[in-house]
């Protein structure tokens, strides 16, 4: 199943909502609550632009009584104060951030929850420090004054794994890999709900630039052993199913699956671009964007594998 997967609900704001918000030079924000204390804003489909202000990442929100987990936080300061004002606003303030990957689109607005913990695993606060400053310069050239303001706040690698209460709620925190080096995903016990950060995406393309297949596929393995009663993926729809892990584990194997025929077939990257992606996944969201990137940043390891070395006699 590819487009056209519907949420538990119609997360998007309605146009008018979303053209006057844009005017204000605001997001807009209306966060859904898709399970009891869950609340989601659910990101664009779509590659990081100044149309989008580079929303989108999926956030989610889980209520306690001391207030809100946040999990993620987006990619710009702007971002991460409208997060952070319906936080306090609705939830009762924050009581903790977590981060799930390195990648910006998801932590670039820590800068609004810094009086509170900004937790992530080792690997991933190691890894944002170290890109902050690129991640920054990228950022600032696509998305222009959108991301006035922004200061990276690298999240701090103390978080603890394994089943953890946080302000009276159980939480599982998995600490996974295939992404990127270290991804963590949450699963909230009140209400089944996995939040997944980007090992899952729904209806839009999943991004590869730090990814390891053969890890990834095994983490999704893990993920699907738990059976959740629903799924927050990184990027597209909330669903009371498991579309996001059957449509990514799919995505990534017909990925795999073209770039070695095409290295196999003498392609040039250019050639292999012109190609495009797999058909069945063409109308995702963000691509054909992602495939040219996956071609870009991954050939060389395909070519590797399928051009016989010549040994000096």
């Amino acid at each position: 199943m590819l487009a056209g997967v519907a949420g538990a609900a119609a997360l998007a704001l309605p146009r008018p909502a979303q053209a006057q918000a844009k005017a204000r030079g605001d997001y807009g924000f209306a966060p859904v609550q898709v399970a009891p204390g869950v609340w989601l804003i659910e990101g664009a489909r779509q590659s990081l632009s100044p149309a989008n202000g580079g929303a989108i990442a999926n956030i989610a929100l889980l209520e306690t009584p001391q207030g809100a987990i946040v999990i993620d936080t987006g990619s710009t300061a702007r971002m991460g104060a409208e997060i952070r004002a319906f936080a306090d606003q609705r939830l009762g303030g924050v009581v903790t951030t977590l981060i799930t990957h390195h990648h910006p689109d998801h932590w670039f607005g820590n800068a609004a929850f810094a009086d509170a913990p900004l937790l992530s695993l080792g690997a991933t606060a190691l890894a944002a420090r170290a890109n902050a400053q690129g991640y920054s310069d990228a950022l600032y050239a696509l998305l222009g004054s959108w991301m006035s303001g922004t200061t990276p706040v690298p999240p701090a690698p103390r978080i603890e794994t394994g089943r953890q209460v946080i302000a009276g709620r159980g939480l599982r925190l998995l600490p996974l890999c295939g992404h990127t080096q270290a991804d963590l995903a949450i699963l909230d016990e009140a209400t089944g709900t996995l939040i997944a950060g980007d090992l899952l995406f729904l209806d839009r393309a999943p991004s590869l630039p730090d990814a390891d297949l053969t890890l990834w596929q095994a983490s999704l393995a893990q993920l699907g052993a738990l059976s959740p009663a629903g799924t927050i993926p990184g990027h597209g729809p909330y669903h009371r199913s498991l579309a996001a892990l059957t449509q990514t584990r799919a995505c990534l194997a017909a990925n795999d699956a073209r770039l070695a025929q095409a290295a196999a077939l003498g392609l040039s990257p250019a050639e292999a671009m012109a190609a495009g992606p797999v058909p069945e996944f063409a109308r995702l969201g963000a691509n054909p964007e992602e495939y040219h990137r996956s071609v870009s940043q991954r050939w060389s390891s395909y070519e590797d594998r399928a051009l016989r070395k010549i040994r000096a006699a």
